[in-house]
């Protein structure tokens, strides 16, 4: 018995496991059994259920979709901060961005972040186009398949240590202390969070209705998935990426399996090889 009061079975941890699969893609390892028990314990105890056998079903039998969702923002992992890959944003400013002014003069430069987390990510882009750009000429763009981290992001707001990997340049430039209620937290201002637009979405579905992307980061996800589910979102992401525009992954992660419709133009930067058409949902 757990000390929580509730023990989850094997079976009941791979019907959860099975299920989080079928509306997430990621395979939770066997390792993760104590941190699925431990986190879905008070949504069992708010529910009024007895053991994780009936939220398996409970969750299956919401017509509305909300216990899914609430699920899903449960179990994912969502490790972020600011500036995360410091390398990177070097690259946009002193690189990339100068050479998108020169050659694509007028142009608005897009920008996804496609696994955004709670959005340090995007606003970290946002605030590195903000330096090279201005306050016009470009948009970011980020997607989670969690509607918590979502919010999150669309907000703003954060405690005030995620602003340590921030440069005090950066951070007098483009936030805000909190005060009062908002004591020992910050927010992203104003001007730039105009200028960012956050969604759900799941990589494994083909992109719709958005793109394309002269810049999209896919970065520290890819872990989570098996062969064939890379292939099929790194597929898809390119299908949404202009023919001239970049992928960046994590500096741990290589895409060696996409050689055939992938270019690699330095390490973790890639472009189209050709036209890419994405992978089925």
């Amino acid at each position: 018995m757990s000390s929580n009061g509730l023990n989850l079975t094997e079976k009941e941890f791979r019907q959860i496991r099975d299920l989080f699969f079928s509306l997430s893609g990621v395979l939770l390892s066997d390792a993760k059994k104590s941190l699925v028990a431990g986190r879905l314990a008070k949504i069992l105890r708010e529910r009024g259920l007895e053991n994780y056998q009936q939220y398996v079903e409970f969750v299956k039998a919401d017509g509305s979709g909300r216990e899914k969702q609430i699920l899903v923002d449960t179990l994912t992992t969502n490790e972020t901060y600011f500036f995360r890959e410091e390398a990177h944003f070097e690259y946009l400013e002193k690189e990339y961005l100068p050479r998108f002014k020169v050659e694509q003069p007028g142009k608005p430069l897009r920008l996804w972040s496609a696994a955004c987390s709670t959005g340090a990510e995007a606003y970290s882009a946002a605030m590195v186009c903000a330096e090279v750009f201005g306050m016009n000429g470009w948009q970011i763009s980020g997607s989670d398949i969690s509607e918590k981290t979502v919010a999150t992001a669309t907000e703003g707001l954060y405690p005030i240590e995620m602003a340590d990997k921030i440069t005090e340049k950066l951070r007098k430039r483009y936030c805000m202390k909190g005060i009062r209620s908002q004591e020992g937290r910050f927010i992203i201002r104003s001007e730039i969070r105009e200028r960012c637009n956050f969604f759900t979405w799941n990589l494994m579905h083909r992109p719709s209705g958005f793109g394309p992307f002269d810049i999209i980061f896919l970065r520290n996800m890819l872990i989570y998935f098996n062969p064939q589910q890379k292939d099929i979102i790194i597929r898809n992401i390119i299908a949404a990426l202009h023919p001239a525009g970049i992928l960046i992954v994590g500096h741990s992660e290589a895409l060696n399996f996409a050689q055939s419709y992938l270019q690699k133009i330095r390490p973790t930067v890639y472009r189209p090889a050709s036209t890419v058409q994405p992978a089925a949902s």
